[in-house]
């Protein structure tokens, strides 16, 4: 099997799927717990981290349709 430049090995795109299944895992963990915290600051840095998450998915997501795209 022939690797296209550019493109991901099949080990590559595993892994990402993996990092990509991790993010939404965190994100959604977050998300369910942060209804139960009452500490302000706490809650701040969750929003901060479930903000971060959220960007790390969707640039996950576009590289994905890039990627799909060239193949």
């Amino acid at each position: 099997m022939t690797h296209k430049e550019g493109s991901l090995t099949p080990h590559e795109a595993l892994e990402l799927h993996e990092l990509l299944r991790s993010e939404i895992s965190g994100y959604k963990k977050l998300q369910s717990t942060i209804i139960m915290v009452e500490d302000n600051e706490l809650k701040e840095f969750m929003k901060e981290s479930m903000n971060f998450k959220k960007n790390n998915i969707e640039q996950m997501q576009k590289f994905i349709v890039a990627q799909d795209k060239m193949q």
